[in-house]
């Protein structure tokens, strides 16, 4: 039983409660905040309008938002009035807010970083310099392409007259120019088309990292044999990471194939630096040349490590023997494997989702031949099986769409699947799914009536948008059909709130004062941040739309989900599933290493609101002697949220440390704070919207593992706003 949304949503502007048999408005139409919108003043620099200037023109807001986790969006906007041209007319903004807005970069500026008098702008001016595709890291680094132009000193020409951007707001930098040195290769130069970056295998993490695909030519380029690489790095000290033709890294005596042009779709990147990409191998070049049954890989290169294999084609996979053999990563007939991967599927605890064909072991082709699975640290993990019970149906799961797999740094997965069997049809044979292995749970299925459409149901659900964030939300397209409400609409699940519809055909915005404008249409982004949530849907349940309006015009949009209770996103279990116990110790699943009196270890949840003005935040500490417990905060999670083995257990909070507070463990639980105490956020000094991990250390019995007489609990990590 899917639970209904928040109901009895009012229109606005009517005093009266919508009857039980009308339409509901989407939360947006109650709860977004616009950032901008089609007539509103141009901010400067410095948020002050600037006069003369508007958002207008034809599409003046028409390219997607990114958010990062402050709540302040970065976009490319149209500008009106005064003289403008097809150089001066677009601008990137960022900000949350029609009050905070402030306007990034202008075309027609003074290219950042480059000798005076090299200007963002084409050369003769016909089109719009500045690129409409942006991304942005989760602490706010920004990253952006442009023409290049000098039009008095001559200096700029074909060869490297386009480049990418960015830093965070007020200092803006240079990153890459076409016509720059390629490095790793002999005198090879940067060739590709900087000003449209794909969303798909470009961006910028919180360190400052970037990466892209590039094209090559000059220099040791022979042909088209090896004129494409992938590169990552800091600005002005890029590692070539791999190259087509050339050597594959974390490979002996491999090198990959020259059969395609580029080095693949694949490329995203995380907290750490870690770039998850994936690489063909050639059958006949190389001292151990791959064969057509191991010929794709994906590979995770690591800053100062390089390159290692974190799932190749052969491999065996855990959990599918037939008594004498496991199946392996394959098709299922030929030697045409490749992984199937989201534009989001790289967690910042070093995870990946992805869909794949199995062969041999206890695979029977067109049964059971056909998975997903968790791969990281450790042995892959089968998620879901092709013929298996799906559950809240009486089907079986027959595949699932590559664009629609998510995976958060918990382990939690999302998945649109379709259905074969029980009492499945044409009208219910796709759905939503949402859990961990083994305890996935229907979040929507095709042909379900939801609630506050009228009578509405959910049509096809396959290939669309999909998203999940570390709280365990989701973000999704449904079109709907049969009832009041007909078309597309955006709709949220909370583990707690369930399903709540964000927006639906016919809501109403109100940009101005008494004027309200119908939502014609909406568009948002689901690649990868760099820190394992979407571009367009933050690990706060912050979500930031570009929405058309029937008028023509349109708005940047931006809410939050609320959530009924915060637990934070635990990670860094002393289950097994990743650093392994000191002494082998490991506890229950979700918790830290066993102990002297709980074989399940101990356990930590997060209750309560973390927001800073209104902190309501608690932590709860239980399965530990009755000892005294050490409340402890960080600033990120140690060893990219694996931990590392500490006493009798793992340490997982680390960075900045703040001892919040010691407490008596009674009945083997204790909490922090009591209403009588300062609040985690003032204790924990924390001043500003972010991240902070949590962790509980304890005194334990002598000599029950390791010399140490203290363990662990398991860890959380809270994202704090405003």
């Amino acid at each position: 039983m899917i639970r209904s949304p928040i109901q009895g949503l009012l229109f606005t502007g009517l005093s009266a409660v919508l009857a039980a048999e009308s339409r509901a408005q989407g939360l947006l139409s109650t709860q977004g905040t616009i950032v901008a919108a089609d007539g509103d003043a141009v901010p400067g620099p410095s948020g002050a309008p600037m006069p003369g200037l508007s958002f207008g023109g034809s599409g003046a807001l028409g390219d997607n938002p990114v958010v990062d986790e402050s709540g302040r969006l970065l976009f490319r906007g149209r500008i009106s009035g005064g003289t403008q041209t097809a150089t001066t007319e677009r601008a990137h903004f960022y900000g949350s807010s029609r009050a905070d807005l402030r306007m990034v970069v202008r075309g027609g500026d003074q290219a950042p970083g480059m000798p005076a008098g090299i200007v963002l702008a084409i050369n003769g001016g016909a089109v719009a310099s500045l690129s409409g595709v942006v991304r942005l890291s989760p602490d706010g680094r920004m990253w952006w392409g442009s023409y290049l132009n000098d039009p008095v000193g001559g200096t700029i020409d074909s060869t490297h007259d386009e480049g990418v951007f960015g830093g965070f707001f007020g200092a803006q930098a240079k990153f890459v120019q076409q016509g720059d040195a390629a490095p790793g290769t002999v005198g090879a130069t940067f060739v590709q088309t900087f000003t449209s970056p794909s969303l798909s295998t470009t961006g910028i993490n919180r360190e400052g990292r970037i990466y892209f695909q590039g094209t090559l030519t000059g220099g040791d380029v022979v042909g088209t044999l090896n004129q494409a690489g992938l590169w990552s790095g800091l600005p002005g000290a890029l590692e070539l990471v791999a190259r087509r033709g050339s050597a594959a890294p974390g490979i002996a005596g491999a090198e990959i194939s020259t059969a395609s042009l580029s080095l693949g779709s694949i490329a995203q990147m995380n907290d750490a630096g870690r770039l998850l990409y994936q690489v063909t191998l050639s059958t006949s070049a190389g001292a151990s040349p791959a064969t057509d049954a191991d010929d794709v890989a994906l590979m995770v290169h690591t800053p100062g490590s390089g390159s290692a294999v974190l799932v190749r084609e052969g491999d065996s996979v855990p959990g599918t023997s037939n008594g004498s053999s496991l199946a392996t990563f394959n098709a299922s007939s030929g030697d045409n494997w490749t992984p199937g991967i989201s534009p989001n599927a790289w967690t910042r605890t070093g995870e990946t989702l992805f869909k794949t064909e199995l062969r041999g072991g206890d695979a029977l082709a067109s049964t059971n031949d056909l998975a997903l699975c968790r791969a990281g640290v450790g042995a892959p993990v089968i998620v879901a099986r092709r013929g298996a019970a799906a559950p809240g149906t009486n089907a079986l799961f027959e595949d699932w769409s590559t664009a629609s797999l998510g995976l958060s740094a918990s382990g939690r997965v999302c998945c649109q699947a379709t259905l074969a069997g029980g009492t499945s049809t044409t009208g219910d044979d796709t759905g939503i799914w949402t859990g961990f292995p083994g305890t996935l749970q229907l979040v929507l299925r095709e042909g379900t009536v939801l609630s506050g459409t009228g009578g509405s149901m959910a049509s096809h659900l396959g290939g669309g948008q999909l998203a999940i964030n570390d709280l365990g939300q989701l973000l999704f397209p449904v079109t709907l059909v049969g009832g009041a409400v007909v078309g597309n609409s955006l709709w949220a699940w909370d583990p707690a709130l369930g399903l709540q519809p964000i927006v639906l055909p016919g809501d109403t915005l109100e940009t101005s004062a008494g004027i309200f404008k119908t939502i014609a249409s909406f568009a948002w982004v689901s690649n990868n941040d760099a820190a394992g949530a979407a571009l367009g849907f933050g690990h706060d349940g912050r979500i930031a739309l570009r929405v058309a309006f029937t008028d023509g015009t349109g708005a940047i949009v931006t809410m939050r989900l609320a959530v009924a209770i915060s637990s934070g996103m635990p990670y860094c279990f002393g289950d097994g599933s990743g650093t392994a116990c000191p002494c082998g110790n490991s506890g229950a699943p979700g918790n830290g290493c066993a102990n002297s009196i709980q074989a399940a270890g101990a356990h930590l949840l997060a209750t309560g609101w973390p927001r800073l003005s209104s902190d309501t935040l608690r932590l709860l500490g239980s399965g530990m002697p009755n000892n005294s417990a050490l409340y402890f905060q960080g600033t990120s999670q140690q060893s990219g949220g694996l931990g590392v083995a500490l006493g009798d257990g793992l340490r997982c909070a680390g960075g900045a440390v703040v001892r919040l507070a010691t407490k008596p463990n009674m009945a083997g639980a204790s909490t922090y704070p009591s209403p009588t105490e300062p609040r985690i956020s003032v204790r924990g000094l924390v001043t500003g919207p972010g991240t902070r991990t949590y962790q509980v250390w304890y005194r334990n019995a002598a000599a029950y593992c390791t010399a140490a007489t203290y363990n662990l609990s398991n860890a959380i990590e809270v994202v704090w706003i405003p």
